[in-house]
């Protein structure tokens, strides 16, 4: 919450609180995806698995985690923490 709560306040400071959640999204979807795919090339190093035959299951995995993690997470911290 509080990783959340920075990017925030990082936001509102440089932009107006109208505009701040139309970069507060993307920038939440895109940072954990991200975070999703360096995880599953992470795991598919130490495991020893081919990139190129689990690139459709690390794309899968980023995705997943930019909606869940930084979608939906996002939207629930807006609505819960922030008036907009």
């Amino acid at each position: 919450m509080e990783m959340y709560r920075g990017l925030w306040n990082f936001i509102t400071k440089y932009t107006d609180e109208s505009h701040a959640v139309s970069l507060f999204l993307p920038i939440m979807i895109l940072g954990w995806t991200v975070i999703g795919v360096l995880l599953g090339l992470i795991g598919c190093a130490v495991t020893g698995t081919e990139i190129v035959r689990a690139l459709a299951d690390l794309i899968c995995a980023g995705g997943y985690a930019g909606l869940i993690f930084g979608l939906l997470g996002g939207c629930f911290f807006l609505c819960r923490c922030v008036d907009v």
